[in-house]
């Protein structure tokens, strides 16, 4: 496959935050990743061929945003019972189980905790 304007766009997504350490998982099975809707019905993943995203891939393509990055969150905590994380009065980011729930996830919040993988979906 030849390198189009969309790769680019997803090599770029996914390196950026990389000098920050945004990307770094702390468990080989939990890789971080970028998604792309190129077109409807049609979308990139990067990094390519990694199955360790299907879930991802999966649960992203159900709520269908423009673009998802999967992001390593090794700072978060809350309470088993916590559904959000509240920033300040009126901001909160939503805290979901696992990565199968993001389809039904609150597409205006535009973010989530995955509890069982520790990472946020921006």
């Amino acid at each position: 496959m030849d390198d189009d304007s969309f790769d680019t766009i997803l090599h770029w997504i996914f390196r950026t935050p990389l000098g920050d350490a945004w990307f770094k998982p702390n468990e080989e099975n939990i890789s971080a990743g970028v998604y792309l809707r190129v077109e409807p019905g049609q979308f990139r993943i990067f990094p390519y061929e990694n199955s360790y995203l299907v879930p991802f891939e999966a649960a992203v393509r159900e709520l269908n945003p423009l673009v998802a990055v999967k992001i390593a969150y090794l700072l978060f905590h809350s309470s088993e019972d916590a559904t959000a994380m509240y920033i300040d009065l009126n901001t909160r980011i939503q805290i979901l189980e696992t990565m199968s729930h993001l389809g039904k996830a609150d597409k205006e919040q535009c973010s989530a905790f995955i509890r069982d993988e520790r990472v946020l979906i921006v």
